[in-house]
């Protein structure tokens, strides 16, 4: 097998065998994967232990019970659900997260969605979410240009 060149930009140095950077760039690059790992806060490893196994079957069952998506039929579509959403986002919060009552049946496209105005916009937290175009209030609705992409897809699919 030629030697070849690390891919490091500005490095000179042959890459170690069946690798494709030298040895120092390597080990800076395992060391900070590594130190990446370690950033990684009690909070969002207990938020990780949450999606189970457990987590896997139940929502599974529950979209078997569930089989549409709740935001897409408020506009009058019919599309599976494939995913289980968190009405009011859990936080970690063991007790909410396994609360039935509070899952909802959504498709992908709903579902990142709304978990996108609840990260990025902060739509879901106490006193925010205003200017998201997701009131703070109704967490089920899509924001207004999603819904009016919505609503032009069950026209065309109407007529």
């Amino acid at each position: 097998m030629p030697k070849l060149i690390c891919v490091t930009s500005g490095c000179e140095e042959l890459a170690q065998d069946g690798c494709a950077r030298c040895a120092g760039h390597e080990a800076r690059r395992l060391a900070g994967k590594s130190a990446a790992k370690n950033r990684r806060s009690d909070a969002e490893r207990q938020w990780r232990k949450l999606y189970s196994r457990a987590w896997r079957k139940a929502s599974a069952a529950f979209l078997a019970k569930h089989p549409t998506c709740r935001d897409c039929a408020g506009l009058g579509l019919v599309t599976a659900a494939t995913e289980v959403d968190h009405i009011v986002p859990h936080r970690g919060d063991r007790a909410l997260f396994w609360d039935r009552r509070n899952w909802q049946p959504l498709c992908k496209p709903c579902h990142s969605r709304k978990t996108a105005a609840e990260v990025w916009h902060g739509a879901g937290a106490p006193g925010v979410g205003q200017e998201s175009g997701v009131p703070a209030d109704d967490r089920r609705s899509p924001s207004l240009s999603a819904r009016g992409n919505l609503e032009k897809k069950a026209q065309g699919e109407r007529t």
